[in-house]
């Protein structure tokens, strides 16, 4: 996932005209926030708020309270420009249901992910070990906690813990999620063979509301700050920042799912991004996708797919930065 060209993107290190007395001797590319579902891809969403485990099993675990069943989910991505293909990046989870309040699992995906920069790919995962329970009938906690890595031109970081907590308050026919999150800081002794590298990735607050208009129809909204401002770079021990202006870190979505999981749906969603650049860079995406039962007459019930496609960069060329993402994904419930 990783490889070397002559030059390589600014991102996160500051440029001469702010540095001008600390020479750069390399820089840094930049990176997205990614969708670790098919599920969660097919709405353009984070899983914040979504109660179907397609997705909260990547997001908001704290909905998988009200999941009776154990759960095995595969999930891989994979995007499209240059016209050249990324790696295939992969998500995996396994849930426990263990009583009616309270569970818990273990789940490795992508948090963030670059793969068509001008220059240099970036790719940072998390394999995380969680446990959600249910305070009442309506509010339900979970906690995630384990091991991340990053991956650069000369290879992979050193670990970092990535650490999140989420909430999720269902009332009738509403929905609420909240997720904090915080990625960790990542070190590598030979990024570009010889330099030293020190990067901290920004945290992260998603927030969101459904509702479930009837048996057919679930609408969701999202909304997400990451705190660029908190991020740093450290290259040969020598800290560098760039100021932000606050309203670029915020983002979010709207989705739409038609239809019944247990049978057949349709999803759908927009959204709005912030990528890691050298300025941080606002641009939207559209995406649709199919989700549902994977032939319960042959198989039996339990068996849950989703598949979805996602133009990310509407109205910008694929050479500026846009990208199409493909992916597929594969429950079973049993």
């Amino acid at each position: 996932m990783i490889f070397k060209s002559k030059w390589y993107l600014a991102v996160t290190l500051s440029s001469l005209w702010i540095f001008p007395s600390s020479p750069i001797q390399a820089q840094i590319s930049g990176y997205d926030v990614t969708f670790p579902s098919a599920y969660s891809l097919g709405l353009s969403s984070q899983g914040v708020v979504s109660s179907n485990s397609l997705s909260s099993i990547y997001g908001n675990t704290a909905f998988l309270t009200n999941q009776t069943k154990h759960i095995l989910d595969l999930s891989t991505n994979v995007s499209y420009a240059n016209p050249n293909f990324s790696p295939f990046y992969l998500s995996g989870a396994g849930y426990f249901s263990f009583s009616e309040s309270f569970g818990f699992g273990v789940r490795g995906k992508p948090v963030y992910l670059r793969s068509f920069p001008t220059d240099e790919r970036f790719s940072n995962y998390t394999f995380q070990a969680f446990a959600n329970w249910k305070l009442n009938p309506y509010i339900t906690f979970a906690i995630h906690l384990g091991p991340g890595v990053s991956g650069r031109i000369g290879g992979f970081s050193s670990y970092s813990w990535n650490v999140s907590a989420s909430m999720a308050i269902q009332y009738d026919n509403f929905r609420f999620g909240i997720i904090l999150e915080s990625p960790g800081t990542y070190r590598y002794d030979e990024y570009l063979g010889s330099e030293r590298l020190k990067e901290k990735l920004p945290e992260r607050a998603l927030v969101g509301i459904g509702y479930k208009w009837n048996d057919w129809i679930d609408i969701q909204l999202e909304g997400s700050r990451k705190f660029y401002e908190f991020t740093s770079v450290s290259l040969n021990q020598s800290n560098q920042y760039i100021p932000y202006p606050v309203r670029t870190m915020y983002s979010g979505n709207l989705s739409l799912a038609l239809g019944k999981i247990e049978t057949f749906q349709i999803l759908t969603g927009v959204g709005r991004e912030i990528r890691m650049e050298k300025s941080l860079r606002g641009f939207y995406t559209a995406s649709m996708g199919v989700a549902g039962s994977l032939f319960p007459s042959l198989f039996g019930e339990g068996y849950l797919y989703a598949v979805s496609v996602q133009r990310a960069g509407l109205s910008v060329r694929e050479r500026d930065g846009a990208e199409t993402r493909f992916a597929l994904q594969l429950q079973l419930q049993f």
